[in-house]
């Protein structure tokens, strides 16, 4: 009897010994340091449609993570593959397999910013916005060249860069680029309130029209105060019949040429522009859509244009960046001539 017992002992122990070493090693596998990030933080994007092979493939390749059986084994423990956000997550250095692992379960994603600024072309918003969404750049750009999709939200080819208001815009990292242009068209609608409707039906041009003239102040001057003032001679010139109604903008000329580097726009430029419908000297009205996204408030200067009797202004023979106001063409030579010796002075 005695001898049985002896001979049990060392199993039970041997026993005990192999649950405790398999404990301490699910342990350490799965409570132990697995991320180790010398920055101290990452992010982490998990795409749509993303299984957990995926994720975990990905952490080996991109991260110099410890244990890719601890991810494995607490995922199947958490049921991790019925419950994975796409998204952006932050990790840290020396996050346990089951801290990562309960991070992606919980669907506690980041945000990221869009920051949308006075683009000359939308091309340069798709472009951003790709590099901080799930979205590509080319589905971004199949969407803005779907005619159905651009009319279904009231835009055409050359009026969907209005869509983009200049701000900054909060988003999840995994939006859809149908997403991202429904998200830009919820805040064009929300920047046309009922007041500024209202202002625009006053004045006599639709919102993308108000928005198309804006784009025009805005290339003209960089200070706000001055843009209502710049926005009637605009107004006066569409109106008026000093002009014959054709705006004569110079911005639109360098738009037409694509060559945003022209320091003063001769007759040699004007001359090449005609053939293109955004040549304002050419072409009577407004060009077909803005030559950059306009600022809100080059947009609030159209709505609310100072009413005076200017039709010409040419730049002031300084860096101010403030322009002379004239109501005659011989005035405005006065001045023109002013400026041109001030640029020859200046090397220009």
């Amino acid at each position: 009897m005695g001898k049985k017992k002896s001979s049990v002992a060392p199993i039970l122990l041997g026993i005990v010994a192999l649950v405790a070493i398999v404990g301490g090693y699910l342990a350490m596998v799965v409570l132990g340091k697995c991320v180790s990030i010398s920055e101290g933080k990452m992010n982490f994007a998990i795409e749509t449609n993303s299984n957990v092979e995926d994720i975990t493939n990905k952490l080996e390749q991109k991260l110099q993570v410890g244990n890719v059986t601890g991810l494995q084994i607490v995922a199947k423990v958490l049921d991790l593959e019925d419950h994975i956000y796409p998204g952006m997550y932050e990790l840290t250095d020396g996050m346990s397999a089951f801290d990562v692992v309960r991070l992606f379960r919980s669907g506690k994603r980041k945000t990221v910013d869009v920051v949308i600024t006075n683009a000359r072309h939308y091309d340069e918003v798709l472009q951003l916005a790709s590099t901080k969404l799930e979205a590509s750049y080319e589905e971004l750009s199949d969407l803005c060249r779907d005619r159905d999709f651009i009319d279904s939200l009231g835009f055409k080819r050359e009026t969907i860069i209005c869509l983009f208001m200049p701000d900054t815009y909060e988003f999840y990292w995994n939006t859809s680029a149908r997403q991202f242009m429904e998200r830009m068209a919820k805040e064009y609608n929300k920047f046309w309130t009922e007041k500024r409707l209202a202002k625009a039906k006053q004045i006599g041009l639709t919102p993308q029209e108000v928005m198309t003239l804006a784009s025009i102040v805005d290339q003209e001057t960089r200070h706000n105060d001055e843009k209502p003032k710049i926005a009637g001679v605009y107004m006066n010139r569409l109106n008026g019949n000093e002009t014959a109604g054709k705006l004569q903008a110079d911005p639109t000329i360098k738009f037409a040429l694509n060559d945003f580097e022209i320091k003063r726009v001769r007759k040699g430029h004007i001359e090449r522009a005609k053939s293109s419908p955004y040549s304002t000297y050419e072409w009577k009205g407004l060009p077909p859509g803005p030559i950059c996204i306009p600022s809100k408030a080059g947009i609030d200067a159209v709505l609310n244009y100072e009413h005076h009797n200017y039709y010409y202004f040419c730049a002031q023979p300084n860096y101010s960046g403030y322009s002379n106001f004239s109501s005659t063409f011989a005035k405005h030579l006065l001045y023109a001539t002013e400026y041109q010796k001030w640029l020859n002075k200046e090397g220009y």
